[in-house]
């Protein structure tokens, strides 16, 4: 990709960024790829809005390309949430997260395609690697927009596994902020007990230059991570050739010198998947029973299923289970304070993407960090010529996004 922007720039130039060649960069990364990818929503007068750019802004981000998952608010652009519904639906002020990128200098290149309300029914969007398999999902248009080059940075968000699977699917690095930490005003809800705010990069570098907009700093620690590699029984949920993948990046960053430990965290991820259904499909249902009365007919099957499995649920089933959530996240907070581990170490998804657009594959590898409401990130491991993309995940401690992501850069600098 040929486009540079914010520090990055200056660091390599000492001048900013052109604005307007990053702009025309895209726009011609859309008019050569969009036809077959299908990452972003269409508008018919992309050009003529962006032409109106203005120039004149020195944030940190002045040159970015922003592609924004279509569950955002965004001043100027409908809003559908992937689904048939009239964008008058989801009429509200632009989300805030949007704005904060908007104002430190990223320009919103388009709305990016997402799974009908970030949950089930994925878009049109295929895997720019290969046109027949899928990109991941939700955030199906976002991981595919950067893939392509056609933006530097893309938003999504996490429910279970949809900004750490379509990362990995689409070989770009993807980070989903610890739940709660980022607002989500302005985005059309999944399930709010783990909904979290995600963004796409071609880099991890990438990620923590969009992040600094949203976070204030935080303390470096000044020594190296203690790395987690968690137990046989969440690890087994992968395929042998992602686990062989992923081995093979373990060894490198004990070979680098890294400190490597054994566990048997998330050996209960089968606790966690049945608390975590039950809070899904209720609030799920909750955020959507309005618009399932009022719009069944429109909605997708699976949707509407979801929902009517939400509605089933009595209140004393969500209750316990709300309650088995917060000991459950208190009790691995402790744990890895405990045990001074820093980060845990995972595949990001089961496999390469598999074949065919009516799934987005499995979210397994992402569960468990999701129901606990951790931050993590992936990043590309090396493969070779002709090999589908794989990703190496990293889960933090509660509230140390930044943190992360700069060990997650030293990570990356010792793979392969």
């Amino acid at each position: 990709m040929d486009m540079v922007f914010g520090r990055e720039l200056v660091s390599e130039t000492g001048a900013h960024a052109d604005v307007a060649q990053n702009i025309r960069t895209s726009l011609k990364r859309i008019a050569e790829t969009d036809a077959d990818v299908e990452a972003f929503e269409e508008e018919p007068d992309r050009d003529a809005r962006l032409a109106r750019i203005p120039e004149d802004n020195s944030g940190p981000l002045r040159g970015a390309t922003l592609g924004v998952k279509d569950i955002f608010a965004v001043d100027g652009l409908p809003t559908t949430g992937g689904s048939a519904l009239d964008p008058r639906e989801f009429a509200g002020p632009e989300a805030s997260t949007v704005t904060l990128l908007r104002r430190a200098g990223a320009t919103v290149v388009g709305k990016t395609k997402t799974a009908e309300f970030a949950c089930v029914h994925p878009p049109s969007t295929r895997n720019p690697h290969d046109l027949r398999r899928t990109p991941g999902g939700s955030s199906s248009g976002s991981a595919a927009a950067v893939a392509t080059g056609a933006v530097t940075l893309a938003t999504g968000t996490q429910t279970i596994g949809s900004v750490i699977r379509p990362a990995s699917y689409c070989g770009v690095a993807g980070f989903k902020t610890t739940q709660g930490g980022v607002p989500l005003d302005g985005v059309i809800p999944c399930a709010p007990s783990y909904d979290s705010f995600g963004l796409f990069a071609t880099s991890v570098s990438g990620l923590s230059l969009g992040a600094s907009v949203l976070f204030e700093e935080e303390r470096p620690i000044g020594r190296n991570p203690v790395i987690a590699v968690p137990a046989r029984e969440y690890l087994t949920q992968a395929t042998e050739t992602a686990n062989e993948v992923f081995g093979a990046a373990v060894r490198d960053l004990v070979e680098a010198g890294l400190d490597i430990v054994h566990t048997d965290l998330a050996a209960d991820i089968a606790v966690l998947s049945r608390t975590q259904k039950v809070i899904f499909d209720a609030e799920f249902a909750r955020a959507h029973e309005d618009r399932f009365r009022r719009h069944g007919s429109i909605l997708g099957a699976g949707t509407t299923e979801i929902v009517r499995r939400g509605l089933a649920l009595s209140e004393r089933a969500y209750a316990a289970a709300v309650d088995e959530l917060a000991e459950q996240r208190s009790a691995f907070d402790a744990r890895m304070e405990q045990e001074g581990i820093d980060l845990v170490v995972a595949p990001a998804a089961t496999d390469v993407a598999p074949l065919g657009l009516s799934s987005t594959g499995s979210p397994v590898m992402s569960l468990p960090w999701s129901h606990l409401g951790l931050p993590c990130v992936t990043m590309p491991l090396p493969r070779g010529a002709g090999e589908l993309p794989l990703g190496l995940q990293l889960v933090g401690r509660r509230h140390t996004d930044l943190r992360l992501l700069r060990w997650a850069a030293e990570v990356a600098a010792n793979l392969g």
